[in-house]
């Protein structure tokens, strides 16, 4: 009888671990992901060309952008990330150099450029006629320098997907 007691303790013990456990996921889930994921730059492609790109996932560093940052290097960018393809808008507040915008799609693929898109045209909106999923951007002249065009693949790590875009 003594050793059922201690199951049932050890079984109560288990449960509530388990439910503070969840609990603490659902509340602390995206700075739990990003730590176990990593911050910082991943190693891109657009097409061939390979680029270090810092990643904005969450709302809040998509809204940041590249916003203040003086400069980036040519072989830099930042990608945004969104939960759903869409229409997604950008503009140049409190931006510091001009950078090429690129809408990429479900498909991982380019399906408009904005090119050498300046500062001084704040407030000005810019999005793509396509409904796109991923925006990448890059210092100006990026997609002129290498050709690029609608229609070219980005190739991202799969852990940096969002679930459903992995593996296709």
């Amino acid at each position: 009888m003594k050793n059922n007691w201690w199951i049932l303790i050890d079984i109560l013990i288990i449960s509530v671990v388990a439910t503070v456990l969840v609990f603490l996921f659902r509340s602390y889930q995206e700075p739990i992901l990003e730590y176990f994921r990593g911050t910082g730059d991943i190693a891109i492609h657009v097409r061939d060309i390979p680029l270090q790109v810092s990643v904005a996932e969450t709302e809040a560093a998509r809204r940041q952008g590249l916003s203040g940052v003086s400069s980036i290097e040519e072989d830099e960018g930042m990608l945004f990330i969104f939960e759903k393809e869409g229409d997604y808008l950008f503009w140049m507040k409190d931006m510091n150099f001009p950078i090429d915008i690129i809408w990429i799609d479900n498909d991982l693929k380019i399906v408009h450029i904005e090119e050498n898109v300046k500062p001084e045209n704040f407030p000005v909106r810019y999005a793509s006629p396509e409904p796109a999923r991923l925006v990448l951007e890059t210092n100006a002249f990026f997609a002129k320098t290498f050709n690029l065009g609608e229609g070219d693949r980005v190739y991202v790590p799969e852990n940096r997907l969002p679930p459903d875009l992995r593996y296709r």
